[in-house]
């Protein structure tokens, strides 16, 4: 599959051949659970998340109601917290929302408690801070990777401007704020 937001005609002259068989030209394509989009739109991958999200916190909420919040803390970051994928950290804003929902639904808490009281109530990052450090284990892995195509895709997307400094410095902010707690 290829994915391609240029124009009927463009798509049309551009086809490529694999072992005699052509490769379809789509604007959508769903590849290990994720939503390709050749409009680069997260938006539909975000809901996604958000409501199977919303439905691991209900379902550990259900079945574990004589629970010591403690313990359905822990339930919830072992079953509730696997955020895969590459959607974009600045349109996370829904699943953080739900995030906080549930854990301020797993402490009795009011609905008006501020959402940055919450992840140390419950002892834990919060979740955009969370996301946040995998983003940069994941890029420090890659930067030091062995192998040299990984490598060296990393060092074009830092010169070349393709990873914006503002994300960077946001990313530079947490580890230095959680390295200091």
């Amino acid at each position: 599959m290829l994915v391609s937001k240029r124009i009927s005609a463009v798509k049309d002259a551009l086809q490529f051949n694999i072992d005699g068989q052509w490769i379809p030209i789509v604007d959508k394509y769903v590849h290990l659970g994720h939503t390709i989009d050749s409009q680069l739109d997260d938006t539909d991958e975000i809901l996604t998340k958000r409501n199977e999200l919303c439905g691991k916190i209900n379902n550990v909420l259900f079945y574990f109601p004589c629970c010591d919040p403690a313990v359905k803390i822990k339930l919830m970051r072992s079953y509730c917290s696997d955020f895969y994928g590459s959607v974009s950290l600045s349109t996370v804003e829904s699943v953080c929302i739900a995030w906080g929902k549930g854990l301020r639904r797993v402490w009795d808490l009011p609905f008006q408690t501020h959402s940055r009281l919450i992840a140390p109530i419950c002892e834990l990052l919060p979740v955009r801070d969370e996301l946040l450090l995998r983003c940069v284990n994941f890029i420090n892995k890659c930067m030091s990777s062995e192998n040299s195509v990984v490598r060296t895709y990393h060092i074009m997307v830092f010169s070349c401007g393709i990873c914006s400094l503002p994300l960077v410095l946001m990313l530079f902010f947490v580890v230095i704020t959680w390295t200091l707690l």
